[in-house]
């Protein structure tokens, strides 16, 4: 019998592209956005607004004439009250510049923490599938500096609408001045954002060079990290330390290609700018006829003006660094969120008492490699099946479909003549445990881990689990239970770990119990105190073996030999000795 996949047709509809802005805003809160934006107008108004006044309290000295005269009237407003408002003006200005700030801050670090919250909880939702094709270095990458530039990124963009909206009060102060002038430093201004276009261009290029130089940064330190005894036992130091530094100088080259390009372009507004403020005096002292102490309030709106225009720039130039950043991490959301696994449906899972069934199940990896066809088999509750055969030739494939991690691609599974559905497969791996060939155990003590498994389990079950899987030495370690293990228990030895990985499993109590290659890599009198806790396991629980040879696959009761995906031999109701 085949059929398409289960999963298909009840996964969510997260394959639409998201939109990067609405989602920001959406996880920042509009209403905040609104807020900072009120604050920025504020900002702006009361800056222009404070130039301005230089008019009027330069009036009071008697240096009415000009063609700057052309302000709203404040009547017989004397020179302690002009200072006065000017002073409240300043005083506003900043604590609106702050809040927006604080407010921006705030957004920002929504924003971020939701972005990697969101990205996180994707990938843990996601199907197996998926996540087994995937780099996870690069998601490392994406999930820890990727969600961090974003931070730059949406405070380089707050800072441009700020700016803007800023440079929109003093463009409509110079008008007020003077409308020749005020057009002017608008046309300039403008000009000089459209032409750093290209600069901007060029900034987004050095920022996808930067994600993938952080990307490759990610991998080169898994990998010497994971291979340190490797480059010690060959002396081959140095490489490491070649490699390494080889992955920092793509970034530092990305990183120092911004420097300078923005180092360019803040001396040519700088240069530019100056020479605008040149021109612009000089017109309006000999073409416009205007008094050179009134002409004050203008140059001091300009001065103001060409730092805030070069600021502008650098906040998009930054802006567009950092936008491939949103894109990598909003691409992996997209990614993920596609192929998202069917929801617990809170039915209960398979009781899984007479039999597990596999049906014509075949299974292909993305690219179309085949790794199951045609894959009929019986496992009988209670019972133990090793699954054997060289590398590559389906054993793990076919024992993630057992377990649940994935659904066949044609053909189907029956727990107790049930089909499993997409719902029924995540309630059908509270069922299962699974202890894989390189035991991993969290930081902290032995307890900590075990309880990882099951939260509520009493004293007496840790012991009875220790004991089960051959790992009573646990109570002569220091502290016993509370003994601390370090990162990933590194001071235990590799049979040890394993042993309390596989007590961890029993402690869950499950009705399948899944050693995936448990024994390849430890000692040989690990791997005969595991199979000898296995043998006495037998009829109690479901158990499946995965491996090539050895002591634990000749526990089981039946064996089952994979060639190229498809089921070449099977031994039937045969009782294999430990010893």
């Amino acid at each position: 019998m085949s059929n398409s996949s289960p999963d298909s047709a009840e996964r969510p509809a997260g394959s639409a592209r998201l939109s990067r802005w609405r989602l920001l805003i959406a996880l920042g809160g509009p209403g905040r956005l609104l807020a900072i934006v009120a604050l920025a107008v504020i900002t702006g108004l009361t800056e222009g607004v404070g130039l301005l006044m230089l008019v009027p309290i330069l009036q009071t000295f008697g240096t009415g004439d000009g063609m700057f005269a052309r302000y709203v009237p404040l009547g017989t407003w004397s020179l302690g009250a002009l200072l006065a408002a000017f002073v409240g003006l300043v005083a506003t200005r900043a604590v609106a510049a702050g809040l927006r700030q604080h407010e921006g801050a705030r957004m920002t670090a929504r924003v971020v923490d939701g972005l990697r919250a969101r990205a996180l909880a994707a990938l843990v939702d996601a199907e197996w599938r998926h996540l087994a094709t995937m780099s996870q270095a690069q998601n490392r990458a994406l999930l820890i500096t990727g969600v961090d530039r974003v931070w730059r990124l949406l405070d380089q963009g707050l800072s441009a609408i700020a700016l803007v909206l800023n440079m929109a009060a003093l463009a409509v102060a110079a008008f007020v001045l003077s409308w020749q002038a005020g057009l002017a430093v608008a046309v300039v201004g403008g000009t000089i954002v459209l032409l750093y276009g290209r600069l901007r261009r060029s900034a987004r290029q050095l920022g996808e060079q930067l994600g993938e130089a952080y990307t490759a940064i990610h991998r080169r330190f898994e990998e010497i990290l994971g291979a340190l005894r490797l480059f010690k036992s060959f002396g081959r130091e140095d490489q490491a330390l070649g490699a390494a530094a080889s992955a920092f100088g793509s970034l530092r080259r990305a990183e120092f290609a911004f420097v300078v390009q923005n180092a360019v372009s803040r001396a040519a507004v700088q240069i530019g700018g100056a020479l605008l403020l040149a021109a612009l005096v000089w017109l309006a002292i000999e073409r416009w006829g205007a008094s050179p102490l009134v002409i004050l309030p203008f140059v001091v709106l300009c001065a103001r003006a060409l730092p805030q225009i070069q600021a502008m720039q650098e906040a998009l130039q930054n802006f567009a660094y950092a936008r491939p950043a949103l894109d990598e991490v909003v691409g992996l959301i997209e990614a993920v969120e596609a192929s998202a696994e069917a929801q617990p449906s809170g039915a209960s899972p398979p009781r899984f008492e007479q039999a597990l069934r596999l049906e014509q199940v075949g299974f292909a990896y993305h690219g179309g490699r085949g790794a199951l066809a045609g894959i009929d088999l019986d496992l009988p509750a209670r019972s133990s099946l090793a699954l054997v055969g060289r590398s590559g030739s389906g054993k793990s494939t076919l024992a993630d479909i057992i377990g649940g991690l994935l659904s066949p691609d044609s053909g189907r599974m029956l727990i107790d003549g049930v089909a499993l559905d997409a719902a029924a497969r995540r309630a059908w791996r509270t069922e299962v445990a699974y202890v894989q060939q390189e035991a991993v155990l969290f930081s902290g003590t032995v307890r900590d881990n075990l309880l990882w498994a099951r939260p509520g389990a009493s004293e007496a079950e840790l012991a009875h689990a220790l004991e089960s899987a051959a790992a009573g030495f646990v109570f002569d370690l220091p502290g016993g239970l509370d003994c601390d293990l370090g990162e990933g228990g590194r001071q235990l030895s590799g049979g040890e770990r394993q042993r309390i990985a596989l007590a961890r499993a029993l402690l869950r109590r499950p009705r399948l119990l899944i050693l995936d290659e448990a024994t390849s890599a430890i000692d040989a009198s690990a791997e005969r105190a595991i199979a000898e806790a296995i043998g006495e396991l037998r009829g109690t629980l479901t158990i499946l073996i995965i491996g090539h040879r050895g002591l634990l696959t000749e526990v089981a009761d039946r064996r089952v030999e994979l060639r190229g995906g498809r089921i070449v031999a099977a031994e039937g109701e045969r009782q294999f000795s430990a010893n």
